[in-house]
């Protein structure tokens, strides 16, 4: 019998109750995929957050899914070799050991680009996290031409995915960081860089081949690679403002462990906040910046040394001039003054440091700290924290890679379809969320 023969005769329509039927089911067959691609990405973020210790049993504890649902799921992620079973360990108790569940090493990788003035930075990562190659480029791409510059690191970063992308290996993308302000469409500025004004199509055309899907702030990008130590299950403190630096000072700032971007993903600019409005010009053209103190050029030049000087260099040199160390307890106490309005503005009171800022952190904590005391409003109960990030000069570059990862871990069900001959997702840029667009 015809499915419409079944609509209620007082329709008067049969071909319109058919309509409705085939509406119905059709969002039902919707729904019933939206919950499998839920699920698998909730079983897959439960192995990366417990890689080699979780077993099905367990995960079905936890999220409440049937034992026979999870096991279907899983067996989906075995066979498309992004999961692996391991060998149980020990006695589990009454009945047969139950195996333990992890993801495979080397199976899908990504990969993460820094452009940074003094250094292109090329890592690639797998999904647990572990780094499968990587290079540094070192150079002064300070007013360099962004096409050529960008043909260079494609260049080294395609040597990287060669010698470290396993055979047969999924390769998902690439994430690249600048540091500047990148829009949906372009990038507007990257101040010391030199570049301004670039639509996004042509800036990465020299590395369509390395398929770039996320291109973001190169702080945000380390801040996420600092919350997340694998995509899918954040590790680090849940709310916190990482601050680094080179020539130029940013900052990413997360909440809960997710970015807080602002409308254009323009968040985190620390290194423009007003630290003296009487204080030197900053190269934005503003007066008494966090950067024109913090920056690395600055800093060089108000220690009396060249701008080629290091933190190294510039901590020495503290150590026998009065010059230096005055320009170190300058640059902390402006550190202090921008972080208080971060801080007052946001409730988040926990700072980590990262980059040039973490290796002169012996230098300038105790004078932010001091500033910190007096300006933020919280202090006195709730005593701003600041940490410093050990090893952080890779961070943007891996951040980039895990943001990429992070498609399949929101959804690994468009990945297991490609099996059966679908299309592969389409690569994009990363964007702000078009709600608070609107």
């Amino acid at each position: 019998m015809p499915d419409h023969a079944a609509a209620p005769a007082s329709s008067g329509n049969g071909h319109t109750c058919f309509k409705a039927a085939h509406g119905e089911r059709l969002t039902q067959g919707m729904r019933a995929t939206n919950l499998k691609a839920s699920n698998l990405s909730l079983v897959l973020r439960q192995i990366l957050a417990n890689p080699g210790e979780i077993t099905r049993a367990a995960i079905s504890s936890s999220t409440g899914i049937t034992r026979a649902t999870i096991s279907r799921l899983v067996d989906d992620l075995i066979g498309r070799g992004f999961v692996e079973e391991l060998d149980p360990v020990g006695d589990s108790g009454r009945g047969r050991p139950a195996n333990r569940l992890t993801p495979t090493a080397g199976r899908v990788a990504a990969l993460g680009i820094e452009m940074n003035v003094s250094a292109l930075d090329i890592m690639l990562v797998d999904l647990t996290g572990r780094v499968l190659a990587r290079k540094r480029v070192r150079g002064d791409f300070a007013g360099s031409d962004p096409i050529k510059t960008m043909r260079r690191a494609s260049r080294a970063a395609r040597r990287v995915v060669d010698a470290g992308l396993p055979p047969g290996a999924l390769f998902l993308g690439s994430g690249v960081g600048i540091p500047g302000l990148v829009s949906p469409t372009a990038l507007a500025l990257a101040p010391n860089l030199g570049w301004r004004d670039i639509p996004l199509e042509e800036l990465l055309a020299p590395i369509s081949c390395l398929d770039p899907v996320v291109v973001a702030n190169e702080a945000d990008l380390a801040a996420f690679a600092v919350a997340h130590s694998v995509p899918g299950a954040p590790s680090g403190p849940s709310s916190f403002i990482y601050v680094s630096g080179e020539v130029g000072v940013g900052s990413g700032i997360v909440v809960d462990h997710r970015p807080l971007r602002g409308v254009r993903g323009w968040s985190g600019e620390i290194g423009h906040i007003c630290a003296d409005p009487n204080g030197p010009m900053c190269k934005c053209g503003a007066r008494g910046c966090l950067e024109s103190y913090l920056g690395m050029y600055a800093l060089a030049s108000r220690a009396g040394l060249d701008r080629g000087a290091r933190a190294a260099d510039i901590l020495r040199e503290a150590a026998v001039s009065e010059r230096a160390r005055s320009a170190l307890d300058e640059a902390g106490a402006a550190l202090g003054r921008c972080l208080a309005a971060v801080i007052n503005a946001t409730d988040i009171p926990v700072v980590i440091l990262g980059g040039v800022v973490a290796e002169l952190a012996p230098a300038l904590v105790a004078p932010a700290r001091k500033e910190l005391g007096t300006r933020v409003l919280q202090a006195a109960w709730v005593p701003p924290m600041i940490r410093v990030w050990g090893e952080s000069k890779s961070l943007t570059a891996r951040g980039a890679a895990l943001r990429v990862l992070q498609r399949l871990v929101d959804d690994p069900l468009s990945w297991l379809e490609e099996e059966s001959g679908g299309e592969w997702p389409r690569a994009r840029v990363e964007k702000p969320d078009q709600a608070a667009l609107r």
